[in-house]
């Protein structure tokens, strides 16, 4: 299959990249740990963050709320997490990781350690350093000024659309 034209995009190419070392990871964590990686993410935030409420953690995740519901309801039954009412607003749940769940976590980071590595493999130290500075700055541009500076620059790039 060609990709010539789309290959060279920067999204697509961080999404099939992503993408790939995703699936990669899935496989591992599905057989280390019998979670996928959206799974740990979400029981990842709930021990980094004890007391986070639903709504918090499907924001910080970034999956739609539907998926996050579903998720969290799986890590709840599979007693990795508890939900408790609010003591603030009742209307609010707060989450918490147990202590399977806590376990469970440390188990994940030394797998996640391991595999990272193995991601890495193909770049010098200095690379790693370099893209490890690239990623950040770029996840702070795009969720800050240049996110910002989309709705000033949308009617120019709109003008350049075939008619």
């Amino acid at each position: 299959m060609r990709r010539d034209k789309v290959g060279r995009h920067l999204t697509y190419r961080m999404d099939t990249l992503s993408s790939s070392a995703i699936d990669m990871a899935n496989e591992v964590y599905v057989q280390c740990c019998g979670l996928n990686v959206r799974e740990l993410r979400i029981l990842r935030l709930i021990d980094d963050n004890p007391g986070i409420t639903f709504s918090d953690l499907a924001a910080e995740t970034r999956l739609e709320r539907s998926l996050t519901s579903r998720l969290l309801s799986k890590l709840i039954k599979d007693g990795l997490i508890r939900r408790t009412i609010g003591k603030k607003d009742a209307r609010q749940f707060n989450l918490r990781s147990t202590a399977k769940g806590r376990e469970m976590c440390g188990k994940a980071t030394q797998v996640a350690g391991q595999m990272e590595e193995h991601f890495l493999t193909p770049l010098t130290a200095a690379e790693r350093d370099t893209l490890d500075s690239c990623i950040q700055k770029l996840t702070e541009w795009v969720d800050g000024d240049g996110k910002d500076m989309i709705g000033q620059l949308l009617p120019q790039w709109i003008s350049l659309s075939p008619k």
